[in-house]
């Protein structure tokens, strides 16, 4: 049956949905579809009856392009003939494309308006094929077999048209729902698609801005050295595996370090008051105006132990929103920090044997990077916040109009390899 529970019966029951963000558009066509399908049977069954149609015209129209193609040379016409089943061809590939799951009145504007021009524009080029002739019997007849079938099937199209114009008039009600819902919810998933573009770019940036400090500092260590070591390269690669821990970092500023606080101190995480201060600490370190990526490196070489208490599962559950994709998290947690560990354990050899000059120039490079490390989280947190007001606004408003209650979940807002190699 069709019917649903009314609004504020008795017992009514709020299904909950956790979807992707990324996902979200065709996890609202499905239920649209669920909720609306049943008002629009007629009208559904009135396209399916011109989607066949167009479809058949569309099998034997390939199907005459076949026989055009094999027998070019023995067929009147042929060569001229090809072009218009090319064009039927395109025409209706055009009309069945991006069909909803959930019908709507933009969607029937598109598809019903421009039929009667579609229609007279197969006319136009299937009626020069009606005149060819094939010298092979065989051929001639299966020719004719598919001008019949379209010849059928256009003669169909203009009634089949009408009928649906007809249902669509008496259902505009509906229709104009459907399309309502979608305009509310499309603006804001929209510029949030542009958010992430962006902070996908900024990444990007940031990678790139990182490969230049390598070959900078690989030069110069070069020229003052003449050796030709490494190290630079692992540098680089232990800020770009740190990138996870700088964005958790920011975002414990952002919520609040005291609740932060008040969190890691109770169970399961239990963490004393000189773990609290080292990881206050930690925060301060990364996100300090004036950071130095060198002395960020040293710092970690003392005090690894607060990178593995700020990046624990429930710290990254606690910091992000809720249904957020934390994979990033996870894989620092389990793979990336012993990397930066070991990472640093090599850069501290490195770093305290060079010359007071040289590490004064090696940080004015490094400490660049770190600036527009900075203005990365700053866009991060941008992006964050966004999207949690999308979430709200999209919980209430599909809660309120469809009686679902949906979760948006934060989608993976890294796009870097997975190994963090620069």
């Amino acid at each position: 049956r069709c019917r649903g529970r009314p609004r504020g019966s008795p017992g009514a029951a709020m299904a909950v949905q956790r979807v992707n963000f990324l996902d979200f558009p065709w996890v609202l066509d499905y239920i649209l579809a669920t909720r609306f399908n049943c008002s629009l049977k007629q009208i559904r069954h009135a396209v399916c009856s011109i989607v066949l149609t167009l479809r058949t015209i569309l099998s034997a129209a390939v199907e005459l392009g076949i026989l055009v193609s094999q027998d070019g040379d023995s067929i009147d016409g042929a060569i001229s003939a090809k072009p218009f089943i090319d064009n039927m061809i395109h025409v209706i590939t055009e009309c069945l494309q991006n069909f909803p799951l959930c019908l709507d009145s933009e969607f029937f504007h598109s598809f019903l308006e421009p039929l009667p021009s579609h229609l007279r524009f197969l006319c136009g080029n299937f009626h020069p094929l009606t005149h060819m002739q094939f010298e092979d019997s065989a051929k001639q007849k299966a020719f004719e077999a598919q001008t019949k079938a379209i010849t059928q099937a256009l003669s169909e199209l203009p009634s089949q048209c009408s009928n649906l114009e007809l249902y669509m008039s008496s259902q505009e009600p509906v229709l104009k729902q459907i399309q309502l819902i979608k305009e509310h919810l499309r603006a804001p998933l929209w510029m949030l698609m542009h958010d992430f573009r962006c902070l996908q770019g900024e990444e990007k940036l940031l990678v790139e801005d990182v490969r230049e400090a390598v070959r900078a500092v690989t030069e110069l260590q070069g020229r003052e050295s003449g050796e030709c070591n490494g190290w630079p390269q692992v540098m680089g690669e232990t800020l770009v595996l740190l990138l996870p821990l700088w964005k958790l970092s920011a975002l414990a500023v952002a919520k609040g370090q005291e609740a932060f606080m008040r969190l890691v101190s109770r169970p399961p995480l239990a963490a004393s008051l000189g773990a609290q201060k080292l990881l206050q600490r930690l925060i301060e370190v990364l996100l300090s105006e004036n950071a130095d990526f060198v002395d960020i490196t040293l710092w970690f070489a003392t005090e690894p132990s607060s990178a593995a208490l700020l990046s624990s599962s429930e710290a990254v559950e606690f910091l992000l929103p809720e249904a957020a994709n934390g994979e990033e998290f996870e894989q620092f947690r389990k793979d990336n920090l012993a990397r930066v560990q070991e990472n640093i354990a090599v850069l501290h050899t490195h770093i305290i044997r060079l010359p007071k000059h040289l590490k004064a120039v090696i940080s004015a490079h490094w400490r660049k990077v770190v600036e527009e490390v900075h203005l990365y989280l700053q866009l991060y947190l941008r992006v964050i916040e966004a999207f949690l007001e999308v979430q709200k606004e999209v919980r209430t408003f599909v809660q309120n109009q469809l009686f679902i209650e949906v979760t948006l979940g934060l989608p993976l807002t890294t796009w870097l390899a997975r190994e963090g190699r620069v």
